[in-house]
């Protein structure tokens, strides 16, 4: 059941998983507590500095973070690397600047008392995420575990969160020749702080 929850979680990016922080900058190249205790992965591309009104890059990899921090001009666009349980802001920022950015939360069930948790602690803890998948999860694998012909029960599982991950969050309507909605009615404006 451990082992369910735990690989269903990491499976897609759920939205009864995401979640947002938001943090407040010291001046300082590591920022504490910008890390929730339930993190788990970043969302792709939301992550922002909301005071200036600009996406950061990365998570940068350990050679690009090296790079950025040796050459010798200083750059204008902010990046970000985690390092340990650490997140690392380049160039440092200023003081009192708010970050933001959505990440997926490692806690895919709850207490009966309602709190958050990554693993099954008690039997009245209910699932976050669906118990109807971790309950066709658990059959293959225990059909597996027993050497039982489990290949029916996989194919079913599989099928079963296939269906869920499609119909998760909803999806956007996508047009052949771009955007129609956004490209008609809105002008291109490159990120940064603008001012009019």
């Amino acid at each position: 059941a451990q082992q369910e929850g735990i690989e269903l979680s990491k499976r897609h990016p759920w939205q009864v998983l995401t979640t947002e922080k938001t943090f407040t900058s010291t001046v300082a190249e590591t920022q504490t507590g910008a890390i929730p205790s339930d993190f788990d992965r970043f969302v792709d591309d939301s992550f922002f500095n909301r005071t200036q009104k600009r996406r950061l890059n990365g998570p940068l990899t350990p050679q690009e973070w090296q790079f950025h921090k040796s050459v010798v001009a200083t750059t204008i666009i902010e990046a970000f690397r985690v390092r340990g349980s650490a997140l690392l802001i380049t160039p440092t920022p200023a003081a009192s600047v708010t970050y933001a950015y959505e990440y997926i939360s490692k806690n895919w069930c709850e207490s009966s008392g309602g709190t958050d948790q990554a693993l099954w602690a008690a039997d009245a803890d209910t699932g976050i995420l669906s118990e109807e998948l971790m309950t066709l999860g658990l059959i293959w694998r225990w059909q597996k575990a027993k050497s039982l012909d489990y290949a029916e029960s996989f194919r079913t599982y599989e099928n079963q969160v296939a269906a869920a991950m499609s119909r998760d969050g909803g999806k956007p309507t996508l047009y052949i020749g771009g955007n129609t909605i956004t490209s008609a009615r809105l002008p291109i404006i490159k990120d940064g702080s603008w001012s009019l």
